[in-house]
């Protein structure tokens, strides 16, 4: 067999990740997600995202980036990431799997929080650890797996589990499922994010869900908040339009818990 011809960095590549480069700069984050960055290039509005010509890579024109543009946004990120436009490590990615951390000290509340999304945990764990609250991440995995080592770990303690989950079909079935299933158990589970009133009063844009994932009871649910019923809002959104970013959201909501178990 012929041997794969190397990779040729082209002026089309170089185009591309320039302007990656720039969006993160700019984004100020050391890591985030794909998805995050794609946030932070919406919110924007700069008329500067090349639209390339085919063949020697000259920008034909230019434009404000837009929800459409979310498919070729990751090839261009992988691409800069790989060709040294930003550093290799930069973009936190999905670990498949059932991540338990553990913090330094226990919370004066028991307290573990549960979300369905791993790459967020270098971001939110800080904030887990300083508050004493273990972090479980629940990434294309069984949920039962999880809640089996919880029943282990828990030792017949009632311990509170606070959830975060994109407000999405998928999120919000991952907060249900965990309420059934451990409605019996003496354990609470508060859903704590992402949720449609925090949608509509921090302003998290929101993007299409998909179709096939979309039932009544989600419908309902959003437009009962005065929302569009066919859309979902990302917990990464948070990291481009909350102060702080995601951590921060999380510290204040954090704050709110340990107040109110103090009382």
């Amino acid at each position: 067999m012929p041997m794969a011809e190397p990779f040729v960095e082209t002026e089309t590549c170089r185009t591309k990740c320039r302007w990656v480069a720039k969006v993160f700069e700019e984004f100020n984050r050391p890591r985030t997600t794909v998805r995050s960055l794609f946030y932070h290039a919406l919110r924007r509005g700069k008329s500067d995202y090349p639209i390339c010509g085919g063949f020697v890579g000259e920008i034909r024109v230019t434009r404000p980036f837009d929800e459409s543009d979310a498919s070729r946004l990751v090839k261009w990120v992988t691409l800069a990431s790989e060709l040294g436009y930003i550093p290799r490590d930069a973009l936190l990615e999905e670990m498949p799997g059932i991540h338990v951390l553990t913090p330094d000290h226990r919370s004066v509340a028991d307290a573990e929080l549960w979300i369905n999304r791993s790459a967020l945990n270098p971001l939110i764990w800080p904030v887990c650890n300083r508050y004493g609250i273990t972090l479980v991440s629940v990434s294309g995995a069984r949920l039962d797996d999880a809640l089996q080592d919880l029943r282990i770990r828990a030792e017949d303690e009632e311990l509170c589990l606070l959830c975060m989950a994109d407000l999405s079909p998928s999120g919000l079935s991952f907060v249900t499922t965990l309420r059934d299933a451990l409605s019996d158990s003496g354990m609470r589970v508060m859903h704590i994010a992402m949720t449609p009133e925090q949608v509509v009063r921090l302003q998290i844009p929101m993007v299409r869900a998909d179709k096939k994932s979309i039932d009544k009871q989600y419908k309902e649910i959003l437009r009962g908040a005065g929302l569009d019923g066919r859309m979902m809002a990302e917990l990464d959104a948070l990291e481009a339009c909350y102060p702080g970013g995601i951590a921060g959201f999380l510290e204040s909501l954090i704050r709110e818990h340990v107040e109110r178990e103090r009382a």
